[in-house]
């Protein structure tokens, strides 16, 4: 994921006080435990802490996903001096993309579509269809599978607002690929987006034109 390759390479394990091969719950109750030593509300004024409490909650972003956590393996294990101690990276398949596409489209579901982050949710999803990705998926001798994954990540994109729908379009394409029938699924879904955001700039107008025919109506009944 490009995000990780531009940030300093950290020692995420070390900052949760974690062995290399933690599992899940290890990992959840590690970031449990730091989090609450390091929380702001118990350390006011303390602005080490305040910084420590940030780099506990970033390692476990990473960590605490499959995908992120492999992507961050593959950065360490390219890293002289630290293939002896992290284990080789994960290995990246079609199902495992799906499952975390799925928790990432169980989690749309269940915001706010009016005060969800949408910067925040393109840069997820478009983290989710890495080159890496892409390539993994394209390979897959499952076409089944491809389409799940494409169908599942469309329903994330949905609250998305057009400018960062289409942004991620070109991704879409490469996952499917040569297969007509998803690309045409996409096509589908692209003028359903294009309709919805004509609909959208044109209720201003319709609210303002339909006050003004209520006001005239008012007018010549008065």
């Amino acid at each position: 994921m490009l995000y990780l390759r531009s940030m300093p390479v950290k020692d995420y394990y070390q900052i949760l006080e974690l062995p290399y091969n933690a599992n899940e719950q290890e990992i959840k109750k590690a970031y449990r435990k730091m989090a609450m030593r390091y929380h702001p509300d118990k350390n006011t004024g303390n602005i080490l802490a305040v910084q420590h409490f940030r780099e506990v909650q970033e390692a476990y972003t990473i960590l605490s996903n499959p995908v992120k956590r492999s992507e961050y393996h593959q950065i360490r294990w390219q890293n002289p001096g630290y293939q002896n101690r992290y284990a080789a990276p994960v290995t990246i398949t079609p199902r495992l993309l799906i499952r975390e596409a799925q928790k990432m489209a169980d989690q749309v579901r269940g915001m706010d579509v009016f005060r969800m982050n949408q910067e925040a949710l393109f840069r997820e999803l478009g983290q989710l269809m890495s080159p890496r990705h892409i390539l993994v998926l394209q390979e897959s001798a499952e076409p089944l599978l491809v389409q799940d994954f494409i169908e599942i990540q469309l329903r994330s994109m949905d609250p998305l607002a057009y400018n960062y729908w289409i942004r991620l379009l070109p991704q879409l394409v490469q996952i499917a690929g040569t297969d007509n029938h998803l690309l045409e699924f996409i096509h589908r879904k692209q003028k359903e987006k294009l309709r919805q955001r004509r609909w959208i700039k044109i209720q201003p107008v319709l609210l303002a034109l339909t006050v003004a025919l209520i006001c005239l109506l008012i007018y010549i009944i008065a």
